[in-house]
């Protein structure tokens, strides 16, 4: 009796019932996507574009490969997106002046003033000694601008926690006061052009103690101590 070629032999592996189909592959591209989404949070959103990036190639690819990962691309394209658009309200926020020091403004400035009254940390007794003209060391608070940088959009300075602002001021900027012993001092400064940097500097009876550039577009300087 003659059998047909092949009988009686085993199924190669993966034919028939009784054994397993391998799962799907991730994709790659979707799990940078989601990890570049999630620390966008921490990376002033600069991962976040490429979370973007990364989660709309990656969703091509797993349509034209049949891979998984479908979902962990889409939800980097989500974070990308979401992250990357708070990050640049932020930073025009931050440009515009708005944010700057973190302070809110509590009486509008008279007209072409160019000046803020800003809400104080300490009591009103402070701000009495900050404008006094009499005291044991003199400060001269300095915003000098450079390499065309010719104006600060904002001015923040403090003296013992009594807090002042102004704003479109020309470089360059000084205010001196006369002070007691161990006051609190704390200068900020932004550039208002695309151009240039800002030298922060406090100067406590003639001799400089803080000092800090802030260069390129926008930049920010800040000086903080305590007179000797």
């Amino acid at each position: 009796m003659s059998y047909p070629p092949g009988y009686g032999r085993q199924p190669p592996p993966g034919y028939g019932y009784g054994y397993a189909t391998p799962p799907p592959k991730t994709n790659g591209l979707a799990v940078a996507s989601l990890v570049l989404g999630l620390t966008g949070f921490i990376t002033c959103g600069f991962t976040s574009i490429l979370a973007v990036v990364f989660g709309h190639v990656a969703l091509g690819q797993i349509r034209r490969d049949r891979t998984d990962g479908h979902s962990m691309a889409l939800a980097g394209v989500i974070l990308g997106w979401i992250l990357t658009g708070l990050w640049i309200l932020y930073w025009m926020l931050v440009v515009s002046g708005i944010v700057g020091a973190g302070f809110t403004a509590l009486d509008d400035p008279g007209p072409g003033t160019g000046r803020t009254q800003l809400s104080p940390s300490s009591p009103p007794a402070a701000q009495d000694e900050q404008e006094n003209t009499s005291g044991a060391h003199t400060v001269l608070l300095e915003a000098i601008g450079s390499d065309g940088a010719t104006s600060a959009g904002n001015i923040t300075y403090s003296v013992k926690y009594g807090i002042k602002q102004e704003q479109g001021v020309p470089l360059p900027y000084s205010k001196e006061i006369k002070v007691g012993d161990t006051p609190y001092l704390y200068l900020w400064a932004q550039n208002a052009g695309a151009k240039g940097s800002v030298t922060c500097r406090i100067t406590v009876d003639d001799e400089v103690m803080w000092e800090d550039v802030a260069k390129g577009p926008y930049g920010v300087c800040t000086v903080t101590g305590n007179t000797p």
